[in-house]
């Protein structure tokens, strides 16, 4: 008979999983790249990643910088993922071998991603992608677009919801607007694309065009309020031309989402200056998403000490720099709690939904509803308990799925039962528990809700209460690479080759991308040179 924490990880995933020091991984050599085993350690409050390569020795790497934190996002895990149903190879080797996608990956992918060039107008210090510095210029064309567009409606059980045009800067790409187009008529739910925002700030006329082509989201660059960071990071100043890109964008119907790049040492101090600008600024922006920087190059473990920024630092960060507002230890939770949410979503429409299974170790997130005329800001686990309302969702998914003939009866019961996790008391005043449920209802309906930008900014304007992503991501390098991290991705690659790759595989590690690069790349020097 099983236990019951046995019983309650089979229900509900790994949120009741006894941690058992240390904790056994898979990772890279970072010298030569072979797949060996690792173990997670506890070390002065710290957790250290330990492995050793028979040729290359031993090796030492910090993955979290405070234990009870880690601990935390280790035991609320809501599913793995239940795999690829139409993989595009067959595993050969051990996991990175023969990325794209192969039947050992988990996750279907909450964002797909095309780089549509890797020209671009800046040369930043921190670019994982090495734009323009090859002396060959990578670009698809129309094709290859429409191509890999269907390739990512066609992956089951449940294409992704999100297609983000990236780089390089995809604004270069000399068929930007109909690529944007053909994302449209494609289906995605949401459009974005990374960008540094450059042509953007540039030209009012360019983001209108952009936004009726289908753009919903600017994924834009930021690393702070201080053109000294940008100078350091970007090789120039930037700041003006980040704020005209959010005004300019706003204007056309599109929102931002602010992407910092965190250096320990050079712009974490600001993480509280940024969250608070994004909190005064919720009419045009929908949230953070931070992102430590990837070590990549050969630096010794004690350089590497000094220059890590982990997910805990960040959670501790905010915590200090906003005095609380966003605590360390109540309001942050690994990016597979909404899953629970898509399968319930699932349930109640009765289509295939991707759902977020990515690894524990891969981000955190928490959501503030802001009041837009004082500028309040609250956390949801002040007022909404997360562990149990999740339990309870998965519950009801299981139940909409065996009896869908009683959907709309179940739906009305979910709705109701949610209502005891929901506690009015501690909640914003405004933000009842009808608001509550029309946000999540607006996630159920979204596409016959708001299908195009001007719908979605009439929602956003016409309530006091506006919802705020703040998630983190911290995406691998060669020295914290976790193979079952690279399994559950949900951020993948669509490349000219037919292939789909996880983000990690893509621009470390193995870094599928030099080869795609490389097959597809030609001879040229216009590579662009750094915008004046």
């Amino acid at each position: 008979m099983l236990r019951i924490s046995e019983r309650l990880e089979k229900l509900f995933g790994r949120a009741f999983r006894t941690l058992n020091w240390p904790l056994p991984t898979r990772s890279l050599c970072p010298e030569c790249l072979v797949p060996i085993d690792a173990e997670l350690v506890p070390e002065d409050n710290n957790v250290i990643m330990v492995k050793r390569c028979a040729e290359h020795g031993e090796f030492h790497e910090l993955i979290a910088t405070d234990v009870a934190f880690f601990e935390k996002m280790e035991r609320r895990q809501y599913g793995t993922g239940s795999g690829i149903d139409n993989p595009q190879v067959d595993a050969r080797g051990e996991c990175p071998a023969n990325c794209g996608l192969c039947s050992q990956h988990v996750s279907c992918a909450a964002m797909a991603v095309v780089d549509l060039t890797n020209r671009c107008n800046l040369r930043c210090p921190v670019c994982f992608a090495n734009s323009a510095v090859t002396g060959k210029v990578y670009e698809v064309n129309l094709e290859q677009v429409r191509q890999m567009l269907a390739m990512i409606r066609s992956v089951k059980p449940a294409p992704a919801p999100c297609l983000q045009y990236s780089g390089g800067e995809p604004t270069l790409h000399s068929d930007f607007i109909e690529c944007l187009r053909l994302a449209k008529q494609a289906g995605f739910a949401q459009i974005q694309i990374a960008t540094n925002g450059i042509r953007l700030a540039k030209s009012q006329e360019f983001c209108h065009q952009a936004g009726e082509a289908g753009l919903n989201l600017v994924y834009l660059q930021f690393d702070g309020l201080d053109d000294g960071i940008y100078r350091k990071t970007r090789g120039r100043a930037l700041l003006d031309i980040k704020l005209k890109a959010i005004d300019n964008a706003h204007r056309a119907g599109i929102r931002t989402i602010l992407v910092p790049t965190l250096v320990k040492g050079l712009n974490d101090h600001q993480i509280g200056d940024m969250t608070r600008f994004a909190i005064k600024n919720t009419d045009k922006i929908v949230g953070i998403s931070w992102q430590p920087v990837s070590i990549t190059g050969r630096i010794d473990y004690a350089q590497r000490l000094k220059m890590r920024f982990t997910i805990s630092d960040l959670a501790r960060c905010m915590d200090q720099q906003t005095n609380g507002l966003v605590q360390m230890h109540r309001d942050w939770y690994p990016l597979s709690v909404i899953n629970p949410f898509s399968k319930l979503i699932e349930g109640l429409t009765g289509e295939a939904v991707m759902g977020s299974t990515c690894h524990c170790h891969c981000g955190a997130g928490t959501y503030l509803v802001v009041n837009s005329h004082t500028g309040e800001a609250v956390p949801f686990p002040m007022f909404i308990d997360i562990d149990p309302v999740m339990k309870f969702m998965l519950r009801q998914a299981g139940r909409l799925k065996r009896y869908p003939r009683l959907r709309t009866f179940n739906a009305i019961r979910t709705f109701q039962g949610l209502k005891k996790y929901y506690h009015e008391e501690q909640a914003p005043a405004g933000f009842d528990f009808k608001r509550f449920t029309k946000f999540l209802d607006g996630y159920v309906s979204f596409r016959n809700k708001f299908p195009d930008n001007t719908a979605r900014l009439a929602d956003v304007t016409k309530h006091e209460w506006r919802v705020m992503t703040m998630a983190a991501m911290h995406f691998q390098d060669v020295y914290n690479y976790e193979t079952p991290r690279v399994q559950r991705c949900v951020v993948h690659y669509a490349t000219p080759n037919g292939r789909m790759y996880p983000f990690c595989s893509y621009n470390c590690g193995p870094c599928y991308r030099q080869q795609v690069e490389e097959q597809f790349s030609t001879e040229s020097a216009e590579t662009l040179e750094p915008a004046k």
